[in-house]
């Protein structure tokens, strides 16, 4: 097992590697390498530990709906369409 010391020396190592180099693909190459070496540290947290991530459940919440609203124009004769 790799030690999380040992990890962290790592990602050092990569972070000033990304921080001080002016060519793109080298420091995309070290920021993938500190993903992969955080990956690894997050595999070796025991899965009780209060790290661990928690479940979280969501509710949907139905939506509303309004009811029509009956529109009065002064001379109308009735509320349906079809009075004149």
């Amino acid at each position: 097992m790799i030690s999380n010391e040992h990890i962290f020396m790592q990602i050092d190592k990569q972070l000033v590697l990304a921080k001080t180099t002016g060519n793109e693909n080298t420091k995309r190459e070290a920021l993938a390498a500190i993903r992969a070496l955080c990956d690894l540290a997050l595999e070796s947290v025991p899965s009780s530990s209060p790290q661990a991530p928690s479940v979280v459940q969501t509710v949907p919440i139905a939506p509303t709906i309004q009811q029509p609203v009956a529109l009065k124009e002064d001379d109308a004769n009735g509320e349906s369409l079809f009075d004149f």
